[in-house]
């Protein structure tokens, strides 16, 4: 069945039910209720957008019980992929700032490289014993 087949009966079941077959009108309302206007919400890459969105979406006037059941769904699934997502860009952050350090080389003359070398050797036997 294409679009043109069910807007003709759903056209259909509109008039009937409008001529009082109250038939006709119980199918209507569980059509309606089974559709599900799409959820935009794939496209927020924060959780301020994605609460923004949610709230738009149930603010609706005409939500049904299947959009808000929809909606609830993907908002959590959503939720729990960004903060997630999130969580994980914050510790490999973290491991890099950990890993990454500035290592810093004094300025000096070659002569006293060798004295730096066993004081900085001494420094470490003195480390390691403790």
């Amino acid at each position: 069945m294409d679009e043109q087949d069910e807007e003709r009966i759903i056209l259909g079941l509109t008039l009937r039910a409008k001529g009082g077959d109250v038939d006709a009108a119980k199918l209507l309302f569980a059509e309606k209720a089974k559709r599900v206007r799409p959820v935009r919400f794939q496209e927020c890459q924060s959780l301020d957008e994605l609460k923004i969105e949610f709230e738009t979406y149930m603010g609706m006037d005409d939500i049904t019980r299947a959009e808000s059941e929809h909606a609830a769904k993907a908002f959590d699934r959503l939720f729990k992929l960004i903060t997630v997502r999130d969580e994980a860009q914050k510790q490999a952050a973290a491991a890099t700032m950990n890993i990454s350090g500035l290592l810093l080389v004094p300025f000096t003359d070659p002569i006293s490289w060798e004295a730096m070398a066993e004081k900085s050797q001494a420094a470490l036997r003195v480390h390691a014993r403790n």
